[in-house]
C-alpha cells in the first residue's frame, strides 16, 4: 500500500496536495489534471487514506443497505453498476461491515426490506418517492452515481461533463470531421424519463463548434443488444458518421459486433470509443478505446462517508470523481 510521500515523490508535488486532493478539498486551488494524475496514481498504487483505512476498519460490526436501481437481471446488462457494488462490498467485508443487497422489484422496495440497516447507500437515480422511503429507515444516506440534494445526501459522482467533452475534444484533434452517437434512456420506476446526460453534453460540444448532424444520433438501452441493433440501424443510412461516441462499453460492443457483420475495419472505415472501460473492454476485437471510471474507487468512498455520517458527521459532501481517456485499437 503507498504512502503519500511515495504518490508526491512519483508525480513531483507536495505531499500536501496529495492530501488534500484525497481528502477532495474543494478549496485547493489545482488543475484538474493534476487533480486526475493523483487520483489516478494513488488508485494505481492502492493507497487509502488514514482516515478511511482507520476509521472503517475500526469500528464495531455495522449493518448497511446497499440499493440498486436496477433489477438483479439488468444489472448484469450494464457492469458498470456491478463494479461499484464491488467496491462497496469488498471494503465491507475488510471492515466489520455486513451489506444487505436490495433490488429493485417490479413492486417497488419494501420498508421491510431495511430492517435493523444503519445506513444505506443508493447506487443509482431514485424517484422522490423512493427517497422519502429510505430516509424513514436512516437519516445517514449515501448516494452514488447520482446527486438528489447536495443539502442534505453525501453523493459520490463522476464529472460528465468533463469526460465527454474530453473524449470528443480528441475526437476531433484527430480530425473525425462526422461523429455519432449511439446512447440509451433511463428511467426511474417505469415512467419517469430522465435526460442523459453523456448526450446532452455531446450535443453542446458538437452544436457549439457547428458540427453536430441529428442524423447520427441513435438512441435506445444501455445494453449490448441495443448497441448492436442501432449501430446496424446507423449503417443501413445513406449517410453515417465516421466515428461514434457509445454511451457504456456493452452499447459499443454491441456495435463493434454489427460493424464486423458488415464487413467494414476498424478503425478504417469507421471508429468507435466506448465509456466506463469495464473489464471486458480489452479483449474485445479490436481492443475498445473508452473513458475509464473508477467504479470500485466510488463505491470504496460511498461506504467511507456512510460510516462518517453513522459516526456523526452531519455537513453533507459531495465527491467528484476524476475519469481518464483509455485509447486502444477502435481509433485511429
Amino acid at each position: 500500500m503507498a504512502t503519500l510521500k511515495e504518490i508526491a515523490d512519483k508525480l513531483n508535488v507536495s505531499i500536501t496536495t496529495v492530501s488534500r486532493v484525497l481528502n477532495f478539498d474543494t478549496t485547493l486551488s489545482v488543475g484538474d489534471d493534476i487533480r486526475k494524475k493523483i487520483i489516478e496514481t494513488a488508485t494505481d498504487m492502492n493507497y487509502k487514506t488514514p482516515r478511511n483505512r482507520m476509521r472503517l476498519k475500526s469500528r464495531t460490526k455495522l449493518d448497511i443497505a446497499v440499493i440498486h436501481w436496477y433489477s438483479s437481471s439488468e444489472e448484469v446488462d450494464d457492469p458498470y453498476y456491478i463494479q461499484i457494488r464491488r467496491g462497496i462490498e469488498q471494503l465491507s467485508a475488510k471492515s466489520n461491515i455486513n451489506t444487505v443487497l436490495i433490488y429493485k422489484e417490479a413492486d417497488g422496495y419494501q420498508i421491510d426490506d431495511f430492517e435493523g440497516v444503519q445506513g444505506i447507500i443508493c447506487i443509482g437515480k431514485f424517484s422522490n418517492e423512493q427517497i422519502e422511503l429510505f430516509q424513514r429507515v436512516s437519516n445517514n444516506i449515501v448516494f452514488v452515481d447520482s446527486s438528489p440534494n447536495e443539502e442534505v445526501f453525501d453523493s459520490v459522482v463522476i464529472d460528465f461533463h468533463t469526460a465527454v467533452r474530453d473524449i470528443l475534444t480528441h475526437l476531433v484533434n484527430q480530425g473525425y470531421r462526422k461523429i455519432g452517437y449511439i446512447g440509451g434512456v433511463e428511467y426511474i420506476g417505469n415512467n419517469v424519463r430522465l435526460g442523459e446526460r453523456r448526450e446532452l453534453v455531446f450535443r453542446d460540444f458538437l452544436f457549439q463548434r457547428g458540427k453536430l448532424d441529428t442524423d447520427y444520433i441513435h438512441v435506445g438501452k444501455f445494453s449490448c443488444e441495443s448497441g448492436y441493433n442501432l449501430m446496424k440501424e446507423a449503417l443501413k443510412q445513406e449517410k453515417r458518421a465516421e466515428v461514434y461516441f457509445c454511451a457504456s462499453d456493452s452499447i459499443a460492443i454491441g456495435a463493434l459486433r454489427a460493424i464486423h457483420e458488415a464487413g467494414l475495419q476498424i478503425p478504417r472505415d469507421i471508429g468507435i470509443t466506448g465509456f466506463n472501460d469495464n473489464p471486458m473492454s480489452q479483449y474485445t476485437y479490436p481492443p475498445l478505446s473508452t473513458v475509464h471510471v473508477y467504479t470500485e474507487f466510488m463505491g470504496e468512498q460511498a461506504l467511507g462517508s456512510l460510516v462518517e455520517r453513522i459516526e456523526g458527521r452531519d455537513l453533507p459532501i459531495k465527491k467528484v470523481v476524476p475519469t481518464k481517456i483509455i485509447l486502444r485499437d477502435t481509433l485511429k
